[in-house]
């Protein structure tokens, strides 16, 4: 009997790796499974029997567990020779780690074959070991890639040096991994279009991912540019086609809803692109926070900012509300010869502005609203000191 209550136990009891071996008597009184003879009887019966436990491990478990130690030892010494090699290529701690998190592949990645050689192929293509740094931190796959050196060479020739490479990295970090035969023949769309190299140079510098967009995207792009009256052979078509080319349909839509929800025309949206095409870079929030600080606090005619789009453009943090607050203070406290109807004081440039009307809070009285114009154009706060 009390050998059918151990097979029970056996049979209930899960098979763990874990669970602690026990004896079939622990088991039994751990349980209290009992018969009326168990209970009547003193004797103490202790089975000798074969864990049925030691079934559930695998026979190869000792020699498979030492081998999964061995690999995450091997991965370990790896992973720290891998970022030993960076930080004497003249990585800090810091860039290491932001490294590795972009591109982990580098942990694993054979020093002697792969990053070794790839880095002195950079240094032999005349990038300085700090170039280095700064374009791989920008685009890492650049050490991970067989082919650089083509990409490289073509991408510079591009956009003019090491410097304007890395930048442009910097603004994709999957330049280096789109395919010349991929970018010529929207470079080749472009000069039909009658754009010179030194400006197609700009716009690969300016904006580098449209060039890396599909052919057709660029053909549709420069239909979508001439439908609003911008011709090719206009001076302001290159930067309309890269405002049109870097958005999408719908975000070119929400710009025009935007400015038309504040009284523009249609043909005064499109009149504005013509003149700045930027505007349309800016989010629909952007525009639209400008416009009702133009028009509730400054002031500003509909008619004044549809004939200076350019005002959109303006940081208003850092220009339009400070400038604002200058001009008045500068008003309630009667240190203006004449009033200023228009804003035309924005569009003055710093250095015309400072000379022009912040000079007028050069005394001693008024040197903490000086002082917080100075640090609001800085961007260090939000608005100059009230009077």
């Amino acid at each position: 009997m009390m050998f059918l209550v151990q097979r029970r136990l056996f049979c209930i009891v899960p098979c763990n790796k874990s669970t602690i071996h026990l004896s079939s008597y622990e088991l039994c009184s751990r349980y209290s499974f009992s018969t009326a003879k168990d209970q009547s009887s003193d004797h103490k019966s202790n089975f000798t029997v074969v864990d049925p436990l030691q079934s559930c491990e695998p026979s190869s478990e000792k020699p498979a567990k030492t081998a999964k130690c061995r690999t995450r030892d091997t991965k370990s010494s790896s992973s720290s020779l891998n970022i030993e090699f960076f930080k004497q290529s003249g990585w800090s701690d810091a860039q290491v780690m932001k490294l590795m998190q972009r591109q982990p592949r580098f942990l694993s990645a054979e020093v002697e074959t792969v990053l070794k050689p790839r880095l002195r192929s950079l240094q032999d293509m005349g990038f300085s070991d700090t170039e280095i740094v700064q374009l791989v931190s920008s685009c890492p796959s650049v050490l991970l890639l067989r082919d650089i050196r083509p990409r490289i060479n073509f991408w510079r020739s591009l956009v003019g040096s090491n410097e304007r490479l890395i930048i442009a990295c910097r603004r994709n970090m999957f330049l280096l991994t789109c395919l010349a035969r991929k970018i010529e023949p929207n470079i080749s769309l472009l000069r039909e279009c009658g754009i010179g190299e030194q400006c197609i140079a700009r716009m690969a510098f300016a904006q580098p991912r449209v060039f890396c967009q599909i052919e057709k995207g660029i053909k549709e792009a420069i239909e979508y540019v001439e439908e609003l009256g911008v011709s090719r052979g206009c001076k302001m078509f290159p930067n309309a086609l890269l405002t049109i080319a870097g958005q999408s349909r719908s975000r070119i839509d929400g710009t025009f809803a935007t400015l038309m929800s504040f009284g523009w025309s249609q043909p005064d949206t499109i009149a504005a692109f013509r003149r700045v095409p930027s505007i349309w870079c800016l989010s629909r929030k952007n525009l639209s926070d400008k416009m009702t600080f133009l028009t509730k606090e400054a002031g500003c005619e509909l008619t004044y900012i549809i004939g200076h789009p350019v005002l959109l453009t303006y940081s208003l943090e850092k220009r339009l509300r400070p400038r604002y607050e200058v001009m008045n203070f500068l008003d309630q406290n009667k240190l203006l010869e004449g009033g200023h109807h228009q804003p035309s004081y924005i569009m003055l440039s710093e250095k015309r502005f400072r000379k022009r009307f912040l000079i007028l809070l050069s005394e001693e009285k008024f040197i903490a609203v000086y002082d917080s114009y100075v640090a609001a154009v800085q961007g260090k706060h939000d608005v100059v000191a009230e009077n």
